[in-house]
């Protein structure tokens, strides 16, 4: 796999068709999913702006970076970086409002960012992104907020909790891709700051904060299929973790608890059977970021108390079992995003300040 790269041609392109530049394409793994089962470090680049509390989401051969600040919320970005997996290169684009601490979504063709922090206040803009007309178009949650979640499954991208002008909120806004239409619906608790992740017709909410500060172990189930949603719990209450799905698993890790500070804790949630079961990080950590691709669910970065980190755990969904690697460069608050068989961590803050690094991980036989 070569090393990440920006071509200068591409990188002035109002996010381009996959097809704009006419580079020669990286072949797709063939064969059947199941006989890739190695994740690999593929090399190391920078996103057109340093950043953090961003946003990112994958869609088809395209992994989006969304937003953010370098500043903790004085400067604000509209930026939008997106690499072409299959292309190996990477455009540049805006939303149409700055902002931080918002969330991302991606199926259906559509790839959607909502909600943050703008410089006026709390947001309730969501820039949709028709990756098939290759055109963006704006619509509106039902509350502006900040620090919610998203997360998508077949032709539906949620947008849920967060907080607002009013404190913590239970709002969910669902879209659906297809029709272009927005319905609502709330959450068991209200609470900001959780984390969403989504395998199969399961679209998960867990933990976060609620209006005092305090973490909840709390955990909504939406199922697409059935279209109810159900509660359930983590196996401790916390904050600043992350979570992915992959495969019949869906997986929260690391975070931040209220007796016990930073934790390794790994809690796993079996799709199929609504069992879950337990595991551990290599190291304990928050404000890391995770990944799901066929077969491998990935946790990046972090703080673990004395510096930020570089530490990469790798879990598989079949064998049950972890391996490590790093990124190239310690950092926290970073963002995380996959397609295809590709995944790109970027951004965050490191040692010196915010960052620009871009790294990318393979799954491989």
């Amino acid at each position: 796999m070569k090393k990440i790269f920006i071509t200068p041609i591409c990188a002035v392109i109002l996010l381009a068709a996959v097809t704009s530049c006419s580079k020669k394409s990286t072949p797709e793994p063939g064969g059947s999913e199941s006989g890739f089962t190695t994740v690999t470090y593929g090399g190391a680049s920078n996103i057109s702006v340093a950043r953090s509390q961003f946003a990112a989401a994958g869609l088809n051969g395209s992994i989006f970076f969304a937003g953010g600040t370098s500043d903790n919320g004085t400067t604000l970005y509209k930026t939008v970086d997106a690499y072409d997996v299959l292309q190996n290169v990477w455009f540049t684009g805006n939303l149409s409002e700055a902002r931080y601490l918002l969330a991302g979504a991606a199926t259906g063709g559509k790839v959607a960012f909502g909600g943050g922090r703008s410089s006026t206040g709390y947001s309730d803009v969501v820039d949709v992104f028709d990756i098939n007309k290759n055109v963006w178009s704006v619509a509106h949650l039902s509350e502006a907020r900040s620090g919610l979640a998203a997360a998508a499954a077949g032709n539906t991208i949620i947008f849920a909790g967060g907080k607002g002008a009013g404190g913590v909120t239970d709002a969910v806004d669902i879209y659906n891709t297809s029709t272009n239409t927005w319905t609502t619906a709330h959450l068991s608790v209200a609470r900001t700051g959780l984390v969403a992740a989504t395998e199969g017709t399961k679209i998960l909410f867990a933990g976060g904060d609620d209006n005092a500060g305090v973490p909840l172990n709390t955990v909504d189930i939406y199922d697409l299929g059935t279209q109810t949603w159900s509660v359930s719990n983590l196996s401790t209450a916390k904050d600043h973790f992350a979570g992915a799905g992959a495969g019949d698993k869906i997986v929260f890790g690391g975070g931040h608890t209220v007796a016990g500070g930073l934790v390794n804790t790994v809690d796993i949630y079996d799709v199929t059977t609504n069992a879950w079961t337990t595991s551990q990080l290599s190291e304990a950590r928050e404000d890391l970021a995770a990944v799901g691709i066929p077969n491998k669910i990935v946790f990046a970065g972090g703080y673990k108390g004395s510096g930020s980190s570089s530490t990469v755990d790798a879990y598989d969904v079949k064998s049950g079992k972890w391996t490590t690697l790093t990124i190239s460069t310690p950092r926290n608050m970073l963002a995380g995003a996959g397609a295809q068989f590709a995944i790109v961590f970027a951004g965050g803050i490191g040692t010196s300040g915010p960052e620009k690094a871009a790294d990318l991980f393979v799954l491989s036989n």
